[in-house]
């Protein structure tokens, strides 16, 4: 049995899918990190009722979103007490699938904190972020939208704006990774979750 080092990893799966390729990718990911004797608690924004942002203005004023109906305050939380975060997403139209998105938009709270606010900024220490990401097709530019949209989140929340990022190209379903690139994610997941 593998020594529990105290390092929990906050996993955000971004797809409508649960069961797709992204899904794959984090559950290796997570293994890997098990591994290393971390926790990982993930959520699946799928599952989530999220609204999208109003962009009405509120949080500028006051630091917490207006809609406070939905299940973002989840997703608020768990950025509340996490240290390090992989997001694992698929790439639909160059970015982010509208679930992801939709967390993405409502990030604009914790930014608004840290911007407007004056919260938060010198950042979480210790902090440390990982993205996944994994699309269908082949262009060269595939994950760049996405990852620069990873990158302001992580900032909006305090965290680092550089981060390591593991992407596959032309891998539609799940059954079409080969196992290098799944032995590639388990280990990312294992050198994440190191103390």
């Amino acid at each position: 049995m593998v020594k529990n080092t105290g390092v929990k990893i906050l996993g955000l799966h971004m797809s409508p899918r649960t069961e797709g390729t992204s899904a794959l990718l984090l559950e290796k990911f997570a293994q890997g990190a098990e591994r290393a004797g971390a926790s990982v608690e993930v959520i699946s924004v799928s599952r989530l009722d999220i609204k999208g942002c109003q962009e009405c203005g509120h949080c500028s004023e006051a630091g917490i979103c207006a809609i406070d109906f939905d299940d973002m305050s989840v997703i608020y939380s768990a950025w509340e007490s996490a240290t390090r975060i992989v997001i694992s997403t698929p790439v639909f139209f160059y970015d982010m699938p509208s679930q992801g998105k939709a967390v993405l938009d409502r990030s604009q709270a914790f930014w608004s904190r840290r911007y407007v606010l004056g919260q938060n900024k010198d950042g979480v220490p210790g902090a440390k972020g990982f993205l996944l990401a994994v699309g269908a097709t082949k262009g060269k530019d595939l994950f760049v939208p996405v990852t620069l949209a990873v990158k302001y989140l992580f900032d909006a929340i305090a965290f680092p704006k550089t981060f390591p990022v593991l992407s596959f190209r032309q891998v539609e379903t799940p059954d079409k990774f080969t196992a290098e690139q799944l032995a590639e994610a388990e280990k990312a997941g294992f050198e994440f979750g190191q103390p």
